[in-house]
Formats: structure tokens, C-alpha cells, sequence
């Protein structure tokens, strides 16, 4: 018997070798880019799967990488010459209306969550498209369209059931594991595979947002004028931006929002954006939840990515100058997102979760996204050039971690955390996984590693 062969007697899941039919569309990566081959891809049942498989993969030293929705822009989820644990097929969520928390599968995409809680006109902080996997985006983060009332994503994680390299199941909560609770809330898939995740749900109504679209001589003055309205908005307003070039060769700004409340208190908030000269094209309407999580479109699988930012302490004209420059210069679907970030997500102590961009004020992002490999150079290139351009105004030097670069380097990830966040981290992961059999992600090394 083959050491597959061992593990397919020893569990009840789906096992795929590089040989098999299946395999490489089990394999295929969001990135184009990515073209890790994992040893194999373990599509497991149930728990007792994943413990076994895990205890497995220990006695035949294999790293262990794991895949949630997939989306890993850097390849964390096709990782190479690894046991994948696939938990794609791991989706649904329960929610319990009267203590306001939903239970959700580590495998399930956003749509699943807020379907789930949207039918009791609750919601969970989370992200802003809907096909994503909610686990990597939850355990690293989490940018949506509440952040500024709620916090980020993984402020809303209260609890989770995860199975260690050792094959020990360990059910997580502030009064038991406290320590790891801290760590899942911004540290990543670095101490173990996150089965399911309990979420605190807030109520929401209804909302209001859109966007509002500018070109012209104009756009950088709508930049700062976005800017000023950052400055003192109230909780219930969120704010991106996004620059383009248009089919002209010009560049174009677009102000993303959401209002969480009455319309016409939106309506106010924004009305510095939406009397503004350059404003061509307005898509602004009163919505329920869904609709507007449904805002962005989904970026389609096997595209080619290449995605570099920082998450920076300062909004000023040298960013609205980098913005404008990169949309002058973006090819192929590339462009700029500035989110930014305010209230609730700056006051939420801490202490309270690893993450470490709370003291950001905006998370600026070069997405470069093609689709043809004679263009590969010259759009890393763009993505670079534009993360640069605005390195000057980084807290620490690093990005963030939801939005990783295919080549990102051991001094970005640890750049991302203040320095004693970054050594409390190792400590937790000398704990967990002190041989870093799980490093397919933002790779937190063990303290003793180096």
C-alpha cells in the first residue's frame, strides 16, 4: 500500500492524486500565477477526517496547507508538495436570532453567512465579496461595509472549533483558550485547521450606498474631498475608493459607500461627493443587506493577480497624487482600492485581537489583474511602482494580509504586527505547530525558528 493508499484506508473523505481525474481542477488556483501541485487533496467528511489525516500527514512529514473559498491571491491554497485540506465543500450556517450569533462552516463563502443571518435582518462584519471564503477572510481580518460600526471581521469571532497538527480538537471561546481566541482574531491559519466559526451578529435594517463615479480635471479634488469626509464621519458611514483608467486612456474615481440607516442621513453624509462637478455616473439607492454586500462584482478564478499595498497611518495629497498616476498607468482590469477605516474598527481595544492594522487609516491596495502572460512583467511592475509610491505613509512597512502579494516576504508579514504582537504570535505558534507544518499562509514562525 502506497502512503496515500494509508491515508484513504484511515479515512472517509475524498482523496485526489496528481494521477487522478479530478485533481487538477480540485487544484486550480485563483491566481493564474499560483501553480502549486499539493501531494494530494484531502476533501474530508467530517472532523474525525481532518484528525486523522492530519496525524497522517504528520507520520509521512508532509506540510499541511488548507483551502476555505479558495481565493489565496499569493497561492496559500494550492500550496506545493503538501497535504491540502480542502474544506471548499464545508458550507452553511445556523443562527440563533435570540443571543444574536450565527455558527458558521470554515468552508463557507459570504453569501452562505449573510444569507443565513440577512433572513433575520442580522449581519456579521465580514468582507465585501460575496464569493469569498469566510475563514482565511475572518482569521486575518475582515474589511466590510461595517466596518466602522462593528469593527473588522475577526473583532466578531467569539468563538471556533479547530483540529491541531497533533490531531487534538479544541473548541475555542473566551473562557476556554482564551490565549488562541486572541490569535484566530488576526494571526491567520498559522495554529491549526479553523473548522467552524461563531460569529456575534449585529442588526441591520437597512442600508444605503452605491457608488459614485467621476472623471475630468476634478478627480483629485473628489479624493480630498473623500478625505475630509473621512475625517469626521460617524460610524455609520463606510468609504472606498477606487482608481481606473477608463476605455479613454483617462483616469476615473469611484467613491464606494454604505450608510448603515436612514437614507436620507446618507444621502447628507455624501453630499459633498454627489454635488461635485465631476460626478458623471451615480448607482446610489436605500438597500436591504444583501443587496448591498452584492455591490462588488466577483473576480473570476484563473485570472493572472498580482496584488501589493499598505495599510498607512495618513491620508494626504502625496496618496490622491499615487492613486491618480497608477490609474493613468493600469492595464489590463488593474486598479486602485483605498478602504478606508474609521470609528468603531480604531477604539475596539487592542489587546482584544492579534490584527495588527487597527491604527491604520485606510488599507491602500494595487490590484494588478490580467489575463495574458506577455503582459506579466509590466503589470507586477505597475503594482509595485504603485506600492511604493505610497510606502512613505505605511505604519510599519507591511500590508494587508487578506491582500497578499504572490512573493510577499517574511519582513512584510512580520511588518504587518506591532513587534510585540509579532513575538506573542511566535510564542502561540511554538505552542501549536512548533515544527511550522502549517505555513501555506501569512507564516507566522515558530519562536525557536528564527
Amino acid at each position: 500500500m502506497n502512503i496515500v493508499g494509508d491515508l484513504r484506508a484511515r479515512t472517509r473523505g475524498e482523496v485526489l492524486e496528481p494521477h487522478d481525474a479530478g485533481y487538477q481542477a480540485a487544484r486550480a488556483a485563483y491566481n493564474a500565477l499560483s501553480t502549486g501541485q499539493p501531494a494530494c487533496i484531502f476533501r474530508p467528511a467530517d472532523v474525525p477526517d481532518i484528525v486523522a489525516a492530519v496525524r497522517w500527514a504528520g507520520e509521512v512529514d508532509l506540510p499541511i496547507g488548507v483551502r476555505g473559498g479558495g481565493h489565496s491571491v499569493a497561492g496559500h491554497s494550492s500550496p506545493n508538495d503538501a497535504l491540502l485540506v480542502d474544506l471548499s465543500r464545508w458550507r452553511g450556517a445556523a443562527v440563533d436570532p435570540v443571543a444574536c450569533t450565527a455558527e458558521a462552516l470554515a468552508g463557507s463563502r459570504l453569501m452562505d453567512l449573510d444569507a443565513a443571518t440577512a433572513a433575520y435582518t442580522l449581519a456579521a462584519p465580514s468582507g465585501t465579496f460575496i464569493d469569498t471564503g469566510i475563514g482565511g477572510l475572518t482569521l486575518t481580518g475582515g474589511i466590510s461595509w461595517l466596518l466602522a460600526s462593528q469593527g473588522f471581521a475577526c473583532d466578531a469571532l467569539i468563538g471556533a472549533r479547530m483540529v491541531t497538527v497533533d490531531g487534538d480538537v479544541i473548541d475555542v471561546d473566551d473562557e476556554h483558550e482564551p490565549e488562541l481566541l486572541w490569535g484566530l482574531r488576526g494571526g491567520g491559519g498559522n495554529f491549526g485547521i479553523v473548522t467552524h466559526l461563531r460569529y456575534a451578529l449585529t442588526p441591520v435594517q437597512r442600508m444605503y450606498g452605491g457608488a459614485l463615479r467621476f472623471r475630468g480635471d476634478g478627480i483629485r479634488d473628489v479624493i480630498m474631498r473623500a478625505f475630509e469626509i473621512e475625517a469626521t464621519a460617524p460610524d455609520e458611514l463606510v468609504l472606498a475608493i477606487v482608481a481606473w483608467r477608463g476605455d479613454d486612456g483617462a483616469p476615473g474615481i469611484s467613491v464606494n459607500f454604505a450608510w448603515r440607516g436612514d437614507p436620507n442621513a446618507g444621502a447628507a453624509a455624501v453630499r459633498a461627493l454627489t454635488d461635485h462637478p465631476a460626478l458623471f455616473e451615480s448607482d446610489v439607492k436605500a438597500m436591504g443587506w444583501l443587496q448591498q454586500q452584492a455591490q462588488y462584482e466577483p473576480i473570476p478564478f484563473g485570472l493572472r493577480q498580482y496584488w501589493k499595498g499598505h495599510l498607512v497611518g495618513k491620508l494626504d495629497e502625496t496618496l490622491a497624487d499615487a492613486l491618480i498616476a497608477a490609474a493613468a498607468d493600469a492595464g489590463g482590469e488593474s486598479f486602485c482600492l483605498v478602504e478606508l477605516i474609521h470609528g468603531v474598527a480604531h477604539r475596539i481595544p487592542e489587546a482584544s485581537a492579534a490584527f495588527g492594522g487597527r491604527a491604520a487609516v485606510a488599507n491602500v491596495t494595487a490590484l494588478a489583474i490580467w489575463d495574458d502572460a506577455e503582459s506579466d512583467e509590466r503589470q507586477i511592475a505597475w503594482a509595485r511602482r504603485m506600492a511604493d509610491s505610497v510606502a512613505h505613509l505605511s505604519l510599519r512597512g507591511g500590508g494587508y494580509l487578506n491582500y497578499p502579494e504572490l512573493d510577499q516576504t517574511a519582513a512584510r508579514v512580520a511588518a504587518a504586527f506591532p513587534s510585540q504582537t509579532w513575538d506573542r504570535l511566535r510564542q502561540l505558534k511554538r505552542q501549536l505547530d512548533p515544527a511550522n507544518r502549517l505555513r501555506f499562509n501569512a507564516n507566522v514562525p515558530p519562536a525557536d525558528l528564527g
